[in-house]
């Protein structure tokens, strides 16, 4: 799965369309030779009466694993969110600190969010956040903010905040690399595709009956098939492939701090 979820979505349609394609000419090429006009009456009579069953199969269960996975995606952006609000709560917190403090940790603060940007998402995206970047500079961070929160000179509800921001970045990182971790029901997936394989197949059976006027609906089942499992696959992996987790707003923050836009004294 994870060489299918790392394509482009152009690229997962063409390679499940042409795969649909070499079934069908394969199953009408077979059906042609291989019946008489009585058999191919009887086998359209008795595919047209599962075509229902199928088709609602086919439908429960691509519904089920796309909303799943959409799910997972936005759970996903959402940690991003989050985690972007909680940098941006250190960084103007941090503001108020004497300029060389404030300095260093908005510093500090750039390096771990330029991490997440730059080797975070290539880390998760391997299925390896143990060797993002981003481990080390979370842990340059929080050694940054504790023992500065504990000096007197630092106001109390000022050191709060910068432990809770920092807590609730670590908190959203995490939750991320949960959901980066969670794969598709391959069970059910692999469910799906043979039921979405039956869809064709019984559709092919009952246009090979009824006439070839009837292809095209044959070819838009196809299609609907192929669409639906390509869909499925797109969205699963939330770091790679088709549709990932957008990191701008983190880089957004990182431009915001390179500007000195959470430094009261600079002017810009």
């Amino acid at each position: 799965m994870n060489a299918l979820s790392s394509m482009s979505i152009w690229a997962l349609v063409v390679l499940a369309l042409v795969i649909a394609v070499v079934l069908a000419v394969a199953l009408v090429t077979g059906l042609h030779y291989r019946s008489t006009p009585d058999r191919r009456e009887r086998r359209g009579l008795t595919a047209a009466a599962y075509m229902t069953a199928v088709g609602s199969l086919f439908a429960i269960l691509t519904g089920f694993l796309i909303n799943s996975a959409y799910v997972n995606l936005q759970d996903t952006q959402n940690a991003v969110g989050s985690e972007v609000a909680a940098a941006t709560q250190l960084a103007y917190a941090s503001g108020a600190l004497p300029p060389p403090d404030a300095d260093r940790v908005q510093a500090s603060l750039q390096v771990y969010l330029n991490s997440l940007v730059n080797g975070e998402w290539q880390a998760l995206a391997q299925n390896a956040p143990q060797n993002s970047p981003a481990v080390g500079t979370l842990r340059d961070l929080q050694q940054t903010i504790y023992p500065l929160t504990a000096r007197a000179y630092v106001p109390s509800t000022i050191a709060d905040a910068m432990v809770n921001a920092t807590q609730q970045m670590a908190t959203a990182r995490s939750d991320w690399i949960s959901l980066a971790s969670e794969d598709l029901p391959f069970p059910l997936f692999a469910l799906a595709v043979l039921s979405g394989i039956a869809l064709i197949v019984n559709a092919l059976v009952v246009s090979g009956r009824s006439g070839r006027r009837y292809a095209v609906i044959a070819a838009g089942i196809i299609i609907v098939v192929v669409l639906d499992v390509t869909a499925i696959i797109g969205i699963s992996a939330p770091f790679r492939g088709a549709f990932i987790v957008d990191s701008h707003p983190i880089s957004q923050v990182t431009q915001e701090l390179q500007n000195g836009e959470y430094l009261p004294w600079v002017k810009l």
